[in-house]
């Protein structure tokens, strides 16, 4: 466990006291243009799924996605109670038996797990009949649900910079998902901490620095509270595709979502934004890069490639790579940029090593096709030759004439 000081005292950093990542299980829209990657990615996170990974809930009938969260859950509250960060992504209430609305609340008030829910219209109450509010999870949200309640373009507004989550983030300047979302309405409940807002745009369309000085709405956009031993975080608005694609274009996404999981478990949020930006970028192009080669040496082996040698040199690579992700989670930055950085090279070069492999099969597989095509011409000539050329093999004949009777 991780110690660290937050006003009113001592507080332990939940996180696997074996691997030192933190435990997040993720409950709904777990498609792969989401958190998905970045999560997987992530060497300081181990990320747990209560759903089959690419699934779309939207598509998805009642029976078979309360089948699924069944069979994707762990089964028992111990093994349940175990995950540091639960986040609640969008799905519909209605599919969860009564006894998960008491784990998720028992996590977070017994065990000191950290509870997120992120808006979508099956969020909080804005999709009809699956509100929130009437479940025991109501109990840990730093908001009231509202039934079917919903709030148009707003424009968000940072209202507490000295907040450990809202400083580990550039907001030195106003980015493009903050000037235009929608999503649920909610209210905030008595003794949280509201450090964003979505406010009502002006009545000049498109001006977004035009305020309604009166009449105009306010909703809550970010909220946390720490209910019992927990701690519990509210996004009002998605952060997928839909709701919140141009949040997904932000260029520090990734930062959020990760201090978001690192805040929500009670552990330090690494204040060098520029040093984590950067390394987290390396981690996620590793893996990009790695899912490339493998990409490639699939293709080659369907050929007849032999890639053993590929697999020689990426097995060098995975255990510098594991070295990398044992400096991160020690949090001996330098020492992972070094080695993360190394082991990017070394994907590099086994690329270009599969692609010679490649490319030698692919030429045998040409010359023998060539020899194939090249036979086939000359066997058809000849025997075109033969009979169209060479009329000597056959016997002449002499011309007739019909005379008649």
């Amino acid at each position: 466990m991780v110690t660290l000081i937050i006003a009113g005292g001592f507080v332990c950093g939940r996180k696997d006291p074996e691997t030192g990542r933190i435990r997040v299980l993720f409950v709904g829209d777990m498609i792969r243009v989401s958190p998905y990657p970045i999560l997987l990615a992530e060497p300081s996170i181990d990320v747990r799924f209560a759903w089959p990974v690419g699934s779309d809930l939207t598509q998805m009938s009642l029976p078979l996605a309360m089948k699924f969260y069944r069979q994707y859950t762990p089964r028992s509250y111990s093994i349940f109670a175990q995950n540091d960060v639960i986040i609640i992504d969008n799905p519909d209430a209605s599919i969860f038996e009564p006894k998960y609305f008491f784990w998720f609340n028992d996590a977070v008030l017994q065990n000191g797990s950290g509870f997120f829910m992120v808006g979508g219209n099956a969020a909080f109450g804005g999709h009809p009949g699956t509100n929130w509010g009437e479940t025991p999870v109501q109990d840990i949200l730093p908001v009231w649900c509202v039934d079917f309640g919903w709030k148009q373009i707003g424009r968000v507004v940072i209202t507490d910079d000295d907040h450990e989550f809202v400083a580990s983030l550039p907001f030195e300047r106003r980015w493009e998902w903050m000037e235009a979302v929608g999503g649920n309405e909610v209210i905030a409940r008595e003794g949280t901490r509201i450090i964003a807002e979505s406010r009502s745009i002006g009545a000049q369309a498109g001006n977004f620095g035009t305020w309604h000085e009166s009449g105009g709405w306010v909703n809550p956009f970010w909220v946390t509270w720490d209910p019992g031993e927990g701690r519990a975080f509210i996004q009002s608005t998605d952060w997928t595709p839909g709701g919140g694609t141009v949040l997904m274009r932000w260029p520090y996404y990734a930062d959020y979502v990760i201090n978001l999981m690192t805040y929500l478990s009670m552990n330090p949020v690494p204040a060098d934004l520029d040093l984590m930006h950067e390394l987290r970028g390396m981690f996620q192009e590793f893996r990009s890069l790695k899912n490339y080669v493998f990409s490639i040496m699939d293709f080659a082996e369907r050929l007849g490639a032999n890639m053993m040698p590929v697999l020689e040199v990426l097995t060098e690579i995975d255990a510098e790579y594991q070295q990398s992700v044992e400096a991160y989670i020690d949090q001996d930055y330098p020492r992972a940029g070094e080695m993360i950085k190394s082991s990017i090279e070394g994907l590099s070069d086994a690329s270009a090593l599969a692609f010679r492999l490649k490319d030698q099969v692919m030429l045998w597989i040409y010359f023998i096709e060539w020899l194939i095509v090249t036979g086939t011409l000359s066997i058809a000539g000849f025997v075109i030759w033969t009979l169209m050329i060479r009329r000597r093999l056959y016997e002449e004949v002499e011309s007739t004439r019909f005379t008649g009777r």
